[in-house]
């Protein structure tokens, strides 16, 4: 695969790093039918650099989530390598594997479910440093308060449980917990999506205070393009469990080169007429993962679909200061 142009000067060191990085999965179909194969994530290629942010766009069932449980540790790749630091996961050792998860941590997409509603919140705080560290209790208080104190919450909220604060309170505590093990890599899972419009931005701005102030590196998952304008530096966007445009924000708000990014751009909320491209809606549905189209997956619902896409699959190449997985990516209109 093509390496993504970048940004220069960018001299950031890579701290996370996908090379066709696959999840299939087996899926039984009845008593008397054969498991088929779900590609939730079939071949992402990607690095990110400490300090900056990659935003994972697509629609439902484009494999986003699936990727989060990757790059997490939750779950294993099928395929492919990932690495830390440049440290690959394939054929680490448990305590290898131990060290690495305290350097990624994920904050989940509702803050209402991912909080233990029967522990205080510095109990909630201090829960990671119990099981990864041998810091007395007293260190973990003081760790606990001063981590409060970062994402804007007072130190005799400790003592409060989870249902006694607001939505955007409830993710602040879900961040600071993400933060406890001062983890080089933050997965956020459509962080915002839950809360109301008035708040995000309060969100939004602090995760980018804490990533100026601690140089992390973001891998943030979402549908919402406004979202992923404010806050990203470069955007993956996915269909079908593969990346059909990789590049900078700019470069690809400004002039996408997929007919996918295309359209999603184009169904984005905008002010001032001539901020996004026009395009179609999008026709159909998202196919099933169970029974993809053949050649290029999106090629049903592309208006600009040629005899040859149906058959041939195209594979991300540098296009316009980006990577485009189109066959005709240089005549997409912009």
């Amino acid at each position: 695969m093509s390496a993504l142009p970048e940004t220069p000067p960018d001299t950031a060191p890579v701290v996370l790093e996908a090379d066709g990085l696959k999840r299939h999965y087996e899926v039984r179909r009845g008593w008397f039918k054969p498991a088929a194969t779900v590609k939730a994530l079939d071949g992402a290629s990607f690095k990110v650099r400490a300090g900056r942010t990659l935003a994972v766009v697509g629609e439902s069932g484009c494999g986003k989530s699936t990727l989060a449980r990757v790059l997490t540790l939750i779950e294993p790749p099928t395929e492919g390598r990932l690495l830390y630091d440049g440290r690959d996961v394939a054929g680490a050792s448990g305590e290898e594997l131990k060290a690495l998860r305290r350097t990624v941590q994920m904050v989940f997409q509702n803050p209402y479910g991912s909080l233990n509603p029967r522990a205080k919140v510095g109990a909630i705080l201090e829960e990671p440093l119990v099981i990864n560290t041998d810091l007395t209790k007293a260190e973990r208080r003081d760790r606990a308060l001063a981590m409060m104190g970062k994402v804007g919450l007072r130190p005799e909220m400790a003592d409060r449980y989870p249902h006694m604060f607001s939505g955007g309170q409830r993710q602040r505590i879900a961040i600071a917990r993400a933060l406890m093990l001062n983890p080089r890599v933050v997965v956020a899972d459509e962080p915002v999506s839950a809360l109301d419009v008035s708040i995000q931005a309060q969100v939004l701005n602090l995760m980018m205070d804490l990533q100026e102030e601690l140089g992390l590196a973001y891998v943030f998952i979402s549908h919402d393009l406004s979202v992923v304008r404010h806050i990203a530096d470069d955007i993956m966007v996915m269909y079908l469990g593969r990346p059909v445009e990789i590049g900078p924000k700019d470069t690809v708000f400004a002039r996408p080169r997929h007919p996918y990014t295309r359209a999603l751009l184009a169904a984005m909320p905008r002010v001032r007429r001539g901020e996004a491209p026009a395009a179609e809606p999008l026709r159909g549905e998202l196919p099933s993962p169970l029974d993809p189209p053949s050649g290029c997956t999106f090629h049903k619902r592309c208006p600009f679909a040629r005899a040859n896409c149906a058959v041939d699959v195209p594979l991300p190449r540098a296009v316009d200061g980006r990577l485009a997985a189109c066959h005709y990516a240089e005549e997409i209109p912009v």
